[in-house]
């Protein structure tokens, strides 16, 4: 009885690394950008990372993009199709 315990816990154990972990929502994330606009039409934003790049991508909803404004610094996640998901303001030091 014993080995068909250790048996089933062995291959318990050896079987969790197979299993996939969920994959995240974000494949991408930015701490610190700086706002350059806002366009609550096209529910797009445009900011610029601390490389010096400028991005315009979409968010999900204009909900997201409200109360942003020119030279807000934010934190960012962005999904696989290019949308930003999360926005976080940061106060500025």
């Amino acid at each position: 009885m014993k080995s068909i315990l250790v048996i089933g816990s062995l291959l318990c154990v050896l079987a969790i690394p197979l299993i996939a972990p969920l994959e995240s929502q974000a494949s991408l994330t930015y701490t610190r950008v700086k706002v350059e606009s806002v366009d609550q039409a096209s529910q797009s934003l445009t900011f610029k990372t601390a490389e010096g790049e400028v991005w315009t991508l979409a968010a999900l909803s204009a909900d997201m993009l409200s109360g942003l404004h020119k030279g807000d610094t934010c934190s960012l996640e962005i999904d696989f199709d290019n949308r930003v998901t999360k926005i976080v303001k940061i106060d500025s030091p």
